[in-house]
């Protein structure tokens, strides 16, 4: 019975043991099977990221694990660096892009598909390079061609300064030419632009000399009348003129016409004086109209002799070369016309009407009849 009693009691504890070891087995089973799954999901995280798990070797599971986690670590990081380069990378090629369109190019690259990305950024930066280059190429293009143009326009203007200057200095020669009583010669008579104004100097050279020679004639024949004329008295008048001309006809008209205006300065000075002393002496000065009036009347009275009787008291005649004249006059006027025609002025005007009793009561007046009557003889 003991016997039997102690059977069972082992037979229990048999029993009791075997159903007790399965659940350690399955957790055991378990853990591997996790670590399993983890070196699992560590290689395709590695080899999602490019590269090849570790081997094992002899390592146990969590031994691998180790030197899985590690070898993802270290990939992680390069992986983030890459990125980053990546990044950076991508920045530069933007920058490089923008600025091609900025220097008006549009970005290529040839075979891009096959390119790298360093190789990329070097095909950009060529291209910046060409760009640039272009740029420089036609910017001093651009440049020369301005300096040309400017240079184009300075040789022009200094053309045209010198064209103008030689203009200038014919003209003045020619000026010199004409007053010194030439005419200049034409210009198709000269073989070019510099000998021609060399050949109007020349000419100026030979008028001088002509001149010089004329005028050494000239005095030579100025009659004694003329250079010492009779000194105007309180009954002539003298007036002289000359004139050179290559017409005898003009020679004298001139001649005349200047010993007539020559009188006439004489006139009216001495008409003035008288017409000063009326006005002052008759106390019409303030009389504007009046005063106007006999103004008028010695103007006029000088005119006059212009036109009126004189006597050519002398003449000469001097033939000079080239068929030019020299005319040189001496005229005489007597006085007494010349008040006489200022008094009947006076008297006759109708707008003095109102004043001649009081110029008739100066002094100047009558001192005025005293010389009509003495030199006129009326």
């Amino acid at each position: 019975m003991k016997q039997l009693t102690k059977i069972i009691i082992t037979f229990a504890f048999l029993v009791s043991l075997l159903m007790g070891q399965p659940d350690t087995t399955s957790a055991a089973t378990d853990k591997k099977q996790t670590k399993n799954q983890i070196i699992l999901e560590l290689k395709e995280e590695i080899t999602e990221l490019g590269s090849k798990p570790a081997k094992r070797g002899f390592k146990n599971n969590s031994q691998y694990i180790v030197i899985l986690e590690e070898q993802l670590e270290k990939l992680k990081k390069e992986k983030k660096k890459e990125d980053a380069l990546k990044l950076a990378r991508d920045k530069k090629i933007k920058e490089l892009e923008d600025k091609i369109i900025d220097l008006g190019g549009t970005p290529k690259i040839e075979g891009q598909e096959e390119i790298d990305e360093d190789e990329e950024i070097k095909a950009l930066l060529k291209q910046i390079e060409e760009l640039e280059d272009k740029i420089a190429k036609d910017k001093k293009k651009a440049e020369d061609e301005k300096k040309a143009k400017e240079e184009k326009e300075k040789a022009e203007k200094a053309k045209e300064k010198k064209k103008q200057e030689r203009a200038d200095a014919i003209a003045r020669i020619k000026k010199e030419i004409y007053f010194l009583g030439g005419s200049p010669i034409p210009e198709f008579e000269v073989g070019s632009e510099d000998q021609y104004i060399a050949a109007l100097r020349k000419q100026i050279e030979e008028l001088k000399i002509q001149k010089e020679s004329e005028e050494k004639a000239e005095r030579e024949a100025i009659p004694e009348w003329y250079v010492n004329i009779p000194q105007s008295s309180a009954t002539l008048f003298y007036g002289r003129g000359s004139f050179k001309q290559d017409n005898l006809h003009l020679s004298v008209k001139n001649a005349t016409r200047r010993a007539k205006l020559e009188l006439i300065s004489v006139v009216k000075t001495r008409l003035d004086s008288k017409t000063n002393e009326t006005i002052k002496q008759s106390g019409i000065g303030e009389d504007i109209v009046s005063k106007t009036v006999i103004n008028d009347i010695s103007t006029a009275v000088s005119k006059e002799i212009y036109l009126s009787a004189f006597k050519v008291l002398k003449t000469k005649i001097v033939p000079l070369e080239d068929g030019w004249f020299k005319t040189y006059i001496l005229l005489e006027y007597p006085v007494g016309k010349a008040l006489k025609a200022y008094k009947d002025g006076i008297d006759k005007s109708s707008k003095l009407r109102g004043k001649l009793v009081l110029i008739k009561d100066t002094v100047a007046y009558k001192e005025l009849e005293k010389e009509v009557a003495l030199y006129s003889g009326s």
